[in-house]
């Protein structure tokens, strides 16, 4: 039943928790697509006003050289000047009339020809440079044109008028349906000269008087949401082509991508929990596993001797952990002990193993008091108030206890070095597992209360060998004598490394050289 709402509680927890990552990582997602949208968007509307921009500019442009070119032409409206006129209007379409006018504002000829009576316009403006005005009526055509005009070094004024069915035309919203609007306007005052569609200005902003490129986004005075781009004619700076789009949906992605992105949310999202679901579990499996396994007595302790290389006797025992599996047979602790330190299990496992020794040493003790009795020891364990309390409780009884840790178990927590200290204070030793093989310094073996250095086997195992690893044998020994630290040497396999080991101090020996791992029957034997 237990287990049961266990696994009720983890799938829930695994649905909220799969649910966070898949939104954060889906929020994050769309986020990007969203603001990568935008920008394409925009980028697609600014690419519309360049469009409107090259097909005015290149008529305008057009209508510029000719005008530039009128500084050589005959003010006495001569045939020639007539016939050159009417040609440029023949070859522009875009174009309907070329006309003359005199600094006193007289129109006196155009490419109709000469008026019989000059028409008075206005005086030309003294400054130099392309200028626009209109839209007016033609009085020779009676259709409304946009004019553009240059004033001669002579005060005379060559101008040409454009049809505004023909601007019109090109800014037909037919040919930019995405946008709410097309203007060409007033830059000085952004009162629109052409139009397509419905113009709206932002509220709470100045756009005009306008110099340069310019984009807004925000609230418009129609009470909608748009997106503005705004851009001034080059050989018209007066000018600007305005257009607008509605900004409401303009990040939101097609929706058929939107639909794959939350059909792929949905995926990932089931997907995530199943795979949760499915490691908790294993890992309950492997949990349960491996406590059933210690209900059912299945694991056992074996007993690596310490022995005194000197006498050849036994000194002590390093305590090890085996599992007799019903199926697989007797499995070592690589193949169980990762896992319990995963699933949290190795706090069981590692009071059970304390108490199967003290219920297997009891009658050796009886006979040596002083027998040395080390377990390993990680971290996690040192945190537990339940394992130090059964720690103390194997003091009581083994007087010669040590703990072995490796180097990163040290060095993890702060607090570990607290521990130690009272740990020490109890009459515990505190030994450094596989020792050289982490990454210690003098100032962690002087600050932290270290009583023992175990050298790890594979410098042992260089011994005789020219190799890297036997000038730093030497220089462990020589470290662990000068800072006091008593040392065992793991994995003493041959007699040549035993007296290699004994001739430079380190008499307390472990390794196959003298005893595999016993289980307790086989170690009172060898007592």
């Amino acid at each position: 039943m237990r287990q049961r709402k266990h696994s009720w509680t983890n799938s829930i927890k695994n649905f909220f928790v799969s649910w966070l990552i898949c939104s954060f990582i889906f929020g994050l997602l769309f986020t990007f697509i969203y603001i990568q949208h935008k920008e394409s968007e925009k980028a697609s509307v600014q690419g519309m006003a360049e469009r409107v921009l090259v097909d005015l500019e290149s008529q305008l442009d057009t209508v510029d050289d000719f005008l530039r070119q009128s500084e050589s032409i005959d003010t006495r409206c001569t045939d020639d000047t007539v016939r050159h006129m009417r040609q440029f209007v023949f070859k522009n379409p875009a174009v309907s009339e070329i006309g003359v006018v005199t600094p006193r504002g007289d129109l006196i000829c155009n490419s109709f020809g000469v008026l019989s009576k000059p028409m008075y316009l206005s005086e030309p403006l003294k400054k130099r440079g392309l200028r626009y005005h209109g839209p007016i009526i033609s009085e020779f055509l009676q259709v409304p044109a946009f004019v553009l005009a240059r004033t001669r070094h002579d005060g005379f004024e060559v101008n040409a008028l454009l049809p505004t069915d023909w601007i019109n035309d090109t800014l037909h919203l037919r040919k930019y349906k995405e946008l709410d609007f097309v203007a060409v306007v007033d830059t000085e005052t952004g009162v629109p000269v052409f139009l397509q569609g419905q113009y709206s200005l932002p509220l709470n902003h100045t756009v005009f008087p306008l110099s340069r490129s310019t984009e807004i986004e925000g609230r418009f005075d129609d009470q909608t949401q748009k997106y503005l781009y705004i851009k001034p004619f080059k050989n018209v700076p007066r000018l600007a082509v305005v257009v607008g789009k509605s900004a409401k949906y303009l990040g939101m992605p097609n929706p058929l991508w939107l639909l794959v992105l939350c059909l792929l949310y949905l995926a990932s999202w089931v997907g995530l929990v199943l795979v949760l679901n499915h490691y908790d579990k294993r890992l309950l499996s492997s949990r349960t596993l491996l406590l059933d396994a210690i209900y059912r007595s299945e694991l056992f302790n074996v007993y690596q001797p310490l022995v005194n290389a000197q006498n050849q006797k036994i000194k002590g025992v390093e305590v090890l952990i085996r599992w007799m599996h019903p199926l697989e047979g007797e499995l070592g602790p690589a193949y169980f002990v990762p896992e319990a330190e995963r699933d949290g299990t190795i706090l069981e496992l590692s009071l059970y193993q304390i108490d199967l020794a003290l219920r297997d040493l009891k009658p050796i003790l009886a006979n040596n008091n002083n027998f040395k009795v080390s377990f390993n020891v990680n971290g996690f364990l040192l945190m537990c108030p339940s394992y130090i309390r059964k720690l103390c409780e194997a003091k009581a009884v083994f007087n010669n206890l040590t703990i072995e840790l490796t180097e990163r178990d040290v060095l993890s927590e702060a607090k570990i070095k607290l521990i130690l200290k009272e740990l020490v204070d109890l009459g515990i030793e505190i030994a450094i597992d596989d020792f050289g093989t982490g990454y210690s310094g003098l100032q962690y073996l002087q600050s932290f209360p270290i009583d023992l250095l175990k050298i790890d086997q594979s410098f042992v195992a260089s011994i005789g060998l020219d190799n890297l690893q036997s000038p730093v044998l030497n220089a462990v020994i020589e470290m662990a004598e000068k800072l006091d630290k008593k040392l065992i040497a793991e994995g003493v396999e041959t007699a040549q490394q035993a007296d290699y080991l004994f001739d430079r101090g380190v008499v307390v020996h472990q390794g196959w050289h003298y005893y595999k791992a016993l289980n307790i029957s086989e170690l009172k034997r060898a007592l």
